[in-house]
């Protein structure tokens, strides 16, 4: 009876592994999608203090080096996670790194006319 209870909390705890590993990939993902955000409003800025300077308009050039570090960090920090996301998803395997073994050939039926 002890073997059942056993296997009982063998299969909790591998349940809790993985419930804990989605968790944690659920929360990369969220803040990777915060940070792309934050991404595409800094790349708007910066275009748009291109776009006046290209035109002739006055451009801060203090305003564009800040913002192109501030590219730089988030793009960096998306990288890490990209990385971190790669760690956990590593333990998998995906249908495009093992295909399916080649199935045995068959025989055609022929029909005649």
């Amino acid at each position: 009876m002890a073997t059942v209870f056993d296997r009982f909390r063998d299969e909790l705890d591998q349940f809790g592994d993985r419930l804990k590993e989605a968790v944690e990939s659920s929360k990369l993902h969220l803040e990777r999608s915060s940070l792309i955000g934050v991404r595409s409003k800094i790349a708007y800025k910066l275009g748009m203090a291109v776009y006046k300077k290209e035109r002739g308009g006055e451009a801060n050039q203090g305003q564009v080096d800040a913002l192109f570090a501030q590219m730089d960090d988030v793009t960096a920090k998306i990288a890490g996670i990209d990385r971190e996301l790669d760690g956990l998803d590593g333990e998998t395997v995906r249908v495009d790194e093992k295909p399916a073994p080649p199935a045995d050939p068959a025989e055609a039926e022929v029909a005649k006319p």
